[in-house]
């Protein structure tokens, strides 16, 4: 299990890079394809982002909304750890929603990179076709 802050940190950085790709046109979550998560709850929230099509912007808000939970149910939980096992907590259940909340956010953090990765590919193509 990360630590809250870096959560926050990792979160926040897809989040900002998401809202400056600035793409207007909604697609597909690619990364959540085959996504498989361990809670049910948040299985069917995946199940419904692969149906999902997305701008940039709602990306950024999307993945800014889960990992703020995820942090949460880190920071309340922290007591819970497991000393031999510092990634886990003793609530069974309660540690299958945290690391679907860790799978979903890097999942989506991962669909951003490669639309960042797109837009660069494009703006090269774009600028030799001008050259």
């Amino acid at each position: 299990m990360r630590h809250f802050t870096e959560i926050e940190n990792f979160t926040f950085l897809g989040y900002t890079l998401a809202h400056e790709l600035g793409g207007t046109i909604p697609r597909p979550i690619r990364t959540v394809t085959d996504l498989q998560v361990p809670d049910e709850e948040f299985q069917n929230f995946v199940n419904e982002a692969k149906t999902t099509t997305l701008t940039d912007e709602d990306l950024a808000d999307t993945v800014l909304d889960v990992g703020i939970n995820w942090e949460h149910f880190v920071a309340s939980n922290d007591n819970l750890l497991i000393p031999e096992h510092p990634l886990k907590i003793t609530d069974v259940l309660m540690q299958e929603k945290i690391g679907s909340l860790d799978i979903i956010t890097e999942a989506f953090v991962r669909e951003i990179n490669l639309r960042s990765i797109e837009k660069k590919i494009v703006r090269k193509t774009d600028k030799a076709k001008n050259d």
